[in-house]
Parts: C-alpha cells; sequence; structure tokens
C-alpha cells in the first residue's frame, strides 16, 4: 500500500466515480479498477460496492477511506512543514520600492538576479516612499529603492538612476502635438498632481516654481497608475518619468512632450540602507546587478 494507491482510493469514494478519479489522479480509468483490486486483495476484503453506474464504499472500505484520508492530511502537512523549514533557511534579502520604480525600473533587474541567484529567497515588497523609509530604519527591511529619498542622519543613499521626467497629456490636449515644451507652456493649465508630501511632487513643485510657473491642482493621487488614467480621460496634463508612460503612449492613449531643457527635469532614484550597518553578502550581490547593464 502506498500513499499514491490511498489518494486513488479516497477520490473514488469522494466522486463515486471511476472516470472522475481516474481525471483526478492523471490515470487511466482500468488504472484505477486494478489498485483497488489490488487493495481489495490486500485487505482481504471487498472495499466497494457497484450499482447503477455509482461506486460506494462497504463497512471495511468506510474505514479504509478514514484512516487512508487522516494519513493523506498528515501527509500534506508534513510535506508543507518540511517546504516551509527549507524556505526559512534559504538566504533572504528584504528589498522595498516605490510602486513607479518597481514595475517599469526593478523589474529585469530582479528577473537577471533570480536567474543568476535561484536559491536566495528575494523578498520585494512594493509601498509608499514613507513605508519603506521606517523599515529601513526599523531594520525591517534590508534595501529601499525609492526617488528623492529624505536626508536622515541614520540613512545612507546610493545613486541609482536617473530618469526622464516628461509633459504627458492626453492626445485631444492642446499640446498634443508640440515636438517640446517649456515650462511657461503649462501655466494655468489644469495639472493632475501627485499628493502633496510624495517627494516627485515636491521636486515638479520645486522646480515649476524656479521658473515662476503656476498650475492649477485639478486632482491628486498617491500612485501613478490613477494618475495616469485621470489624464487619459482629460482631466488635465501632468509630469511624469517617461517610462512609466511609455506604454501608453504607444497604444495612443496618452501623449509625450519632453521639456526642451531635458537636463532640468530628471528624477534621482537612489537605494537606502540603514548608515553604519555592515554589507551582507546577499545584499553586495544584489547591489552588483543593480549596478550592472540591462
Amino acid at each position: 500500500m502506498n500513499t499514491n494507491v490511498m489518494k486513488v482510493f479516497c477520490d473514488l469514494v469522494d466522486t463515486g466515480s471511476f472516470s472522475k478519479a481516474a481525471e483526478a489522479n492523471g490515470i487511466s480509468q482500468p488504472a484505477v479498477s486494478q489498485q483497488v483490486a489490488g487493495l481489495e486483495r490486500e485487505m482481504g476484503t471487498s472495499l466497494l460496492t457497484r450499482a447503477s453506474g455509482f461506486v460506494a464504499p462497504t463497512d471495511a472500505g468506510k474505514a479504509l477511506y478514514r484512516g487512508g484520508k487522516e494519513i493523506l492530511r498528515r501527509c500534506e502537512q508534513m510535506v508543507a512543514e518540511v517546504r516551509a523549514l527549507e524556505e526559512m533557511a534559504r538566504p533572504a534579502l528584504r528589498v522595498g520600492t516605490i510602486y513607479s520604480v518597481g514595475f517599469y525600473l526593478l523589474e529585469p533587474y530582479v528577473r537577471k538576479f533570480l536567474r543568476a541567484h535561484p536559491d536566495v529567497n528575494l523578498d520585494v515588497e512594493y509601498a509608499r516612499w514613507n513605508t519603506i523609509t521606517a523599515a529601513v530604519l526599523d531594520g525591517d527591511m534590508d534595501l529601499g529603492i525609492l526617488a528623492f529619498p529624505e536626508k536622515h542622519r541614520s540613512i545612507e543613499a546610493i545613486q541609482f538612476a536617473t530618469e526622464d521626467m516628461v509633459m504627458v497629456c492626453s492626445p485631444s490636449h492642446r499640446l498634443a502635438n508640440r515636438e517640446t515644451i517649456v515650462p511657461s507652456d503649462l501655466k494655468g493649465e489644469a495639472f493632475v498632481a501627485f499628493e502633496d508630501s510624495v517627494p516627485t511632487r515636491r521636486y515638479i513643485d520645486r522646480v515649476l516654481k524656479g521658473y515662476r510657473v503656476a498650475v492649477d491642482i485639478a486632482m491628486k493621487f498617491d500612485n501613478n497608475e490613477t494618475l495616469k488614467r485621470a489624464v487619459e480621460v482629460g482631466a488635465g496634463l501632468s509630469i511624469l518619468p517617461r517610462d512609466n508612460v511609455e506604454r501608453e503612449a504607444a497604444a495612443g492613449h496618452l501623449c509625450i512632450v519632453p521639456f526642451r531643457e531635458p537636463a532640468r527635469w530628471t528624477r534621482k532614484i537612489s537605494i537606502i540602507r540603514r548608515r553604519g550597518q555592515a554589507h551582507s553578502k546577499l545584499e553586495m550581490m544584489f547591489l552588483r546587478v543593480l549596478r550592472s547593464r540591462i
């Protein structure tokens, strides 16, 4: 007797059908019949009754079914416990990132790292920038990857990448067909913005203020995806990282217009870690991948 045969028997009792038990176990119907016949020879008694195309257990079959279900349950529990211990034993690296970086910039690096180190448990969590900063400070995350990290005496920031910021609008907007724009073109325009506390919003506000340009904030959101949907339906224009909107632009849902002075419009992405904390081997491996070319 083995657990595979026991599972076939229990499935047969559960479904009352040789064909369904066969399908559930990926074997043929004759194979089910052979396995049941083997069990009956081993037990020395009849385990099933067959009537009108339906299968039901005898009293002996019911006893075997109850014991078999318990054995299968314990086997599944045992395998789950072993796998959980194996998972805990795998080296782990905890990384937090904001959605706009994780979805568009970080993903290929994560894939490259996992291909090179399949034995590492890389836990990437998407969260708000302030949640990531707090988690790095508390030791709940090893690394954070976000835009414009706040200066903190206990945080070390490592430059990772820069993203071009562009004006984004619906295809019907009056600025949609421009080759380039200058900040003054945005003066008085309805603007779909990030929430006030978002670092990218504070950066955009500073640059526009430097050009003495005021926009009319029509809506505020805390994430790129909702913000893009609002721009698509004509709620206003916005300023976003180019790689965050290229898919929608290629589909004709949004228009991208770069600034005439693109060097003034870049979003700096940094890797943050707790200052003074020794670099683990996994952290160094991941940082090497982040510094490589994709």
